[in-house]
């Protein structure tokens, strides 16, 4: 991994360092795509804290988002959107 893959991973590392995004993209990394809704319901934080994260978290590459009819699901980036690479973070075992 080069110097510039490093600091791509960097950013991706310090916005999970909140814990309430570490809390969502845990959730979505274990269960697959999920609404809004769902995650509200599954990390009891607030629907305006949630899309906050969402809308950060996909800002910086960790999370993609598809509509279908009314509902978008949001789920983990499978590949940096940085470098095309598989993110190592989809891989990393985050329960140990």
């Amino acid at each position: 991994m080069n110097t510039n893959s490093h600091s791509h991973c960097s950013h991706c590392f310090s916005n999970l360092a909140v814990d309430s995004r570490m809390k969502v993209f845990l959730f979505l990394k274990d269960s697959g795509a999920k609404t809004v809704s769902e995650i509200v319901e599954q990390t009891s934080l607030s629907q305006p804290t949630i899309s906050y994260h969402l809308k950060n978290m996909q800002e910086a590459g960790l999370l993609s988002k598809k509509r279908v009819g009314k509902e978008i699901f949001y789920d983990v980036n499978k590949e940096c959107p940085q470098n095309n690479k598989i993110c190592m973070l989809k891989q990393m075992d985050f329960n140990r």
